[in-house]
């Protein structure tokens, strides 16, 4: 079995890559010049390959409209909190009043910790020296923690989604996804049902991942049993893009 230092060293890449293609596949941000820094590279054809074509097709235009939000007034400001009438702040101190704070920010970082999610299981899937149980082990860990802490970190600030040099923003969101990781890691069966059942897959394909698409509430409702973490989760899956990744980080 590889040690901790050895698993964040082999999942890490593939966390800091995936986090960054999440974002760039749904239109928010361009990544290679963060990728770039990566090794190995993603040049720009990883952004014209059907996982990435398929992924720009998902999630309801509701979904894609809040994390979005204030891309033309300086992003969100996270650490402003949230303005009068419950709006996310746009970096340029205007508001942005049909995109709620908390929506934003539990989107963002249930996407970034389902992205975190289905790029550990690839790598469990594709390295049998690295199990689920090794997972649990590191985010039971104070120094495991710290060094996702970081590669996530890394993802926000690379990925220039929130306003330059937002440190306090881009602490809030870490912290949240952290949070998202930890509590859906508690166990190795959380790992290895991640994606549901293969009945529920099905369901979450035809009805959340695939446009118009479905609310989170909705998907939940019609798909009982699933958290938002997983529904998104399934929609990466499905796209192809967790195998893309991995064979370019390998």
């Amino acid at each position: 079995m590889v040690s901790i230092q050895q698993f964040v060293q082999n999942s890490g890449s593939a966390f800091v890559c995936l986090g960054l293609s999440s974002l760039a596949w749904l239109g928010w941000t361009d990544p290679l010049p963060a990728i770039a820094q990566l090794s190995p590279p993603v040049d720009a054809n990883t952004l014209q390959n059907p996982a990435s074509q398929r992924l720009l097709q998902m999630f309801s235009t509701d979904i894609q409209a809040t994390v979005a939000a204030c891309a033309e007034r300086g992003k969100v400001n996270l650490a402003a909190g949230a303005g009068s009438d419950g709006a996310v702040i746009c970096g340029d101190g205007s508001t942005q009043s049909d995109i709620s704070y908390a929506s934003y920010l539990d989107t963002l970082s249930n996407i970034l910790a389902a992205s975190g999610l289905v790029g550990f299981r690839t790598v469990v899937e594709a390295d049998p020296r690295v199990t689920p149980e090794m997972l649990v082990t590191v985010f039971s860990s104070p120094e495991g923690t710290a060094t996702f802490y970081n590669a996530i970190q890394s993802v926000i600030v690379q990925s220039q989604l929130l306003p330059a040099n937002a440190e306090d923003s881009t602490a809030l969101l870490t912290n949240e996804v952290v949070g998202k990781l930890r509590d859906n890691l508690r166990s190795p069966a959380d790992l290895e049902g991640l994606l549901g059942t293969t009945e529920q897959y099905a369901q979450v394909i035809d009805n959340f991942c695939t446009a118009p698409g479905m609310s989170v509430d909705q998907a939940q409702q019609e798909i009982p049993g699933l958290t938002p973490i997983q529904l998104y989760a399934i929609c990466i899956q499905e796209s192809g893009m967790a195998d893309e990744i991995l064979r370019l980080v390998n």
